[in-house]
Protein backbone atom coordinates (compact mmCIF):
# COMPACT_ATOMS: atom_id res chain seq x y z
CA UNK A 1 0.00 0.00 0.00
CA UNK A 2 2.69 2.30 0.79
CA UNK A 3 4.56 1.73 -2.94
CA UNK A 4 1.02 2.55 -4.18
CA UNK A 5 1.19 5.82 -2.38
CA UNK A 6 4.38 7.28 -3.09
CA UNK A 7 5.76 6.21 0.81
CA UNK A 8 9.38 4.28 0.00
CA UNK A 9 10.36 4.35 3.71
CA UNK A 10 8.82 1.61 5.71
CA UNK A 11 5.76 2.42 7.85
CA UNK A 12 6.73 1.63 11.98
CA UNK A 13 3.90 -0.79 11.57
CA UNK A 14 5.52 -2.61 8.72
CA UNK A 15 9.03 -2.30 10.77
CA UNK A 16 7.63 -3.57 13.91
CA UNK A 17 5.53 -6.63 12.25
CA UNK A 18 9.14 -7.79 10.28
CA UNK A 19 10.84 -7.43 13.86
CA UNK A 20 8.16 -10.10 15.33
CA UNK A 21 8.33 -12.14 11.71
CA UNK A 22 12.03 -12.46 12.61
CA UNK A 23 11.78 -13.44 16.76
CA UNK A 24 8.77 -15.90 15.69
CA UNK A 25 11.15 -19.19 15.26
CA UNK A 26 13.02 -18.05 18.49
CA UNK A 27 9.74 -17.19 20.40
CA UNK A 28 8.09 -20.75 19.29
CA UNK A 29 11.28 -22.19 20.46
CA UNK A 30 10.94 -20.72 23.90
CA UNK A 31 6.86 -21.38 23.80
CA UNK A 32 7.82 -25.23 23.64
CA UNK A 33 9.53 -25.21 26.92
CA UNK A 34 5.69 -25.10 28.39
CA UNK A 35 5.22 -28.80 27.53
CA UNK A 36 6.02 -30.17 31.39
CA UNK A 37 2.90 -27.64 32.46
CA UNK A 38 0.67 -28.47 29.46
CA UNK A 39 1.25 -32.59 30.28
CA UNK A 40 0.02 -31.64 33.95
CA UNK A 41 -2.98 -29.87 32.51
CA UNK A 42 -3.87 -32.00 30.02
CA UNK A 43 -4.33 -34.23 33.62
CA UNK A 44 -7.10 -31.68 34.41
CA UNK A 45 -8.56 -31.66 31.17
CA UNK A 46 -9.05 -35.22 31.37
CA UNK A 47 -12.42 -36.65 31.48
CA UNK A 48 -13.61 -33.81 31.36
CA UNK A 49 -16.98 -33.33 29.11
CA UNK A 50 -15.74 -30.00 27.35
CA UNK A 51 -14.21 -26.87 27.80
CA UNK A 52 -13.53 -23.84 26.02
CA UNK A 53 -10.95 -21.26 24.74
CA UNK A 54 -11.34 -17.78 24.58
CA UNK A 55 -9.35 -14.42 22.84
CA UNK A 56 -10.01 -11.32 22.05
CA UNK A 57 -8.17 -9.50 19.23
CA UNK A 58 -5.73 -11.65 17.66
CA UNK A 59 -6.32 -14.04 19.93
CA UNK A 60 -9.84 -15.09 19.29
CA UNK A 61 -8.70 -16.56 15.89
CA UNK A 62 -5.89 -18.81 17.74
CA UNK A 63 -8.81 -19.38 20.47
CA UNK A 64 -10.97 -20.97 17.44
CA UNK A 65 -7.62 -23.11 16.10
CA UNK A 66 -6.64 -24.41 19.62
CA UNK A 67 -10.32 -25.40 20.24
CA UNK A 68 -10.29 -27.56 17.18
CA UNK A 69 -6.91 -28.89 17.58
CA UNK A 70 -8.17 -30.07 21.03
CA UNK A 71 -11.48 -31.15 19.78
CA UNK A 72 -9.82 -32.99 16.43
CA UNK A 73 -6.66 -34.76 18.53
CA UNK A 74 -8.31 -35.52 21.94
CA UNK A 75 -11.84 -36.01 21.13
CA UNK A 76 -12.68 -33.73 24.08
CA UNK A 77 -15.47 -31.49 22.87
CA UNK A 78 -13.78 -27.54 22.89
CA UNK A 79 -15.01 -24.71 21.68
CA UNK A 80 -13.25 -21.52 20.61
CA UNK A 81 -15.14 -18.39 21.26
CA UNK A 82 -14.45 -14.62 21.86
CA UNK A 83 -13.79 -13.25 25.15
CA UNK A 84 -16.64 -10.93 24.54
CA UNK A 85 -18.93 -13.49 23.31
CA UNK A 86 -19.22 -15.49 27.02
CA UNK A 87 -22.08 -14.38 27.84
CA UNK A 88 -23.85 -15.66 24.86
CA UNK A 89 -23.05 -19.28 25.45
CA UNK A 90 -19.99 -20.58 27.46
CA UNK A 91 -21.96 -19.52 31.03
CA UNK A 92 -24.32 -20.96 30.55
CA UNK A 93 -22.36 -24.51 30.64
CA UNK A 94 -20.10 -23.90 33.33
CA UNK A 95 -20.36 -26.15 36.01
CA UNK A 96 -18.16 -25.77 39.17
CA UNK A 97 -16.35 -28.62 41.25
CA UNK A 98 -19.87 -29.93 42.13
CA UNK A 99 -20.86 -30.59 38.32
CA UNK A 100 -21.30 -34.17 36.90
CA UNK A 101 -17.54 -34.09 35.57
CA UNK A 102 -15.86 -31.12 37.75
CA UNK A 103 -15.38 -27.65 36.98
CA UNK A 104 -15.48 -26.83 33.45
CA UNK A 105 -11.79 -26.30 32.11
CA UNK A 106 -11.67 -22.85 30.41
CA UNK A 107 -8.66 -21.54 28.49
CA UNK A 108 -8.42 -18.00 28.36
CA UNK A 109 -5.33 -16.17 25.77
CA UNK A 110 -4.96 -12.87 28.40
CA UNK A 111 -2.15 -11.30 26.32
CA UNK A 112 -0.79 -7.78 27.00
CA UNK A 113 -2.65 -6.05 24.16
CA UNK A 114 -5.82 -3.73 23.57
CA UNK A 115 -7.80 -6.14 25.28
CA UNK A 116 -5.85 -7.08 28.60
CA UNK A 117 -8.28 -5.79 30.80
CA UNK A 118 -11.57 -7.32 28.89
CA UNK A 119 -10.14 -10.27 29.14
CA UNK A 120 -9.03 -10.12 32.93
CA UNK A 121 -12.58 -9.21 33.77
CA UNK A 122 -13.82 -12.00 31.92
CA UNK A 123 -11.36 -14.59 33.85
CA UNK A 124 -12.52 -12.85 36.99
CA UNK A 125 -16.31 -13.99 35.59
CA UNK A 126 -15.71 -17.49 35.31
CA UNK A 127 -13.68 -18.59 38.00
CA UNK A 128 -17.11 -16.60 40.10
CA UNK A 129 -18.95 -19.12 38.75
CA UNK A 130 -16.15 -22.13 40.00
CA UNK A 131 -14.83 -22.52 36.35
CA UNK A 132 -11.12 -24.44 36.09
CA UNK A 133 -9.16 -21.69 34.77
CA UNK A 134 -6.45 -21.86 32.54
CA UNK A 135 -4.21 -18.77 31.56
CA UNK A 136 -2.06 -18.70 29.09
CA UNK A 137 -0.03 -15.06 28.75
CA UNK A 138 2.89 -13.16 28.05
CA UNK A 139 2.71 -11.13 30.95
CA UNK A 140 1.98 -12.99 34.57
CA UNK A 141 0.56 -10.02 36.16
CA UNK A 142 -2.43 -10.40 34.37
CA UNK A 143 -3.26 -13.51 36.07
CA UNK A 144 -2.46 -12.49 39.02
CA UNK A 145 -5.67 -13.62 41.92
CA UNK A 146 -6.68 -15.80 39.03
CA UNK A 147 -4.59 -18.63 37.96
CA UNK A 148 -1.31 -19.83 40.53
CA UNK A 149 0.36 -21.68 37.39
CA UNK A 150 -0.04 -19.77 34.20
CA UNK A 151 1.30 -20.70 30.88
CA UNK A 152 3.28 -18.54 30.59
CA UNK A 153 4.83 -17.18 26.55
CA UNK A 154 7.48 -15.26 25.27
CA UNK A 155 6.12 -11.85 24.12
CA UNK A 156 6.39 -10.75 20.30
CA UNK A 157 4.66 -8.04 19.32
CA UNK A 158 1.72 -8.44 17.24
CA UNK A 159 2.90 -12.24 17.00
CA UNK A 160 2.22 -12.61 20.69
CA UNK A 161 -1.20 -14.33 19.41
CA UNK A 162 0.77 -16.96 17.46
CA UNK A 163 3.19 -17.92 20.01
CA UNK A 164 0.11 -18.94 22.38
CA UNK A 165 -0.87 -21.34 19.63
CA UNK A 166 2.38 -24.03 20.82
CA UNK A 167 0.74 -24.15 24.25
CA UNK A 168 -2.46 -24.83 22.73
CA UNK A 169 -1.42 -27.69 20.66
CA UNK A 170 1.02 -29.22 23.37
CA UNK A 171 -2.44 -29.68 25.27
CA UNK A 172 -4.32 -31.06 22.83
CA UNK A 173 -0.82 -33.21 21.98
CA UNK A 174 -0.45 -34.25 25.62
CA UNK A 175 -4.49 -35.09 26.28
CA UNK A 176 -4.33 -36.85 23.25
CA UNK A 177 -1.36 -39.38 24.31
CA UNK A 178 -2.67 -39.86 27.84
CA UNK A 179 -6.38 -40.94 26.36
CA UNK A 180 -4.29 -43.60 24.17
CA UNK A 181 -5.31 -41.76 20.99
CA UNK A 182 -2.81 -41.20 17.97
CA UNK A 183 -2.08 -37.41 17.43
CA UNK A 184 -0.71 -38.48 14.36
CA UNK A 185 -3.65 -40.35 12.80
CA UNK A 186 -7.10 -38.37 14.10
CA UNK A 187 -10.44 -40.72 13.46
CA UNK A 188 -12.97 -39.51 10.38
CA UNK A 189 -10.18 -36.93 9.81
CA UNK A 190 -9.00 -37.24 5.73
CA UNK A 191 -5.10 -35.52 5.85
CA UNK A 192 -3.90 -34.73 2.36
CA UNK A 193 -0.70 -36.07 1.62
CA UNK A 194 1.84 -35.72 -1.53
Amino acid sequence: QDKVNGITTPSVEVERLKESLLRLPISLGMALKTREQCQRIAKRLDGKEHCFVLGKGFGEAIAYEGAMKIKEMSYLHAEGYSGGALKHGPFALIDNDTGPFGATPIIMLVLDDQHAHHMRTACEEVKARGADLIIITDKPELARDLDDDPIVIPSNGVMTALVALMPLQLLAYELSVLRGNNPDQPRNLAKVHR
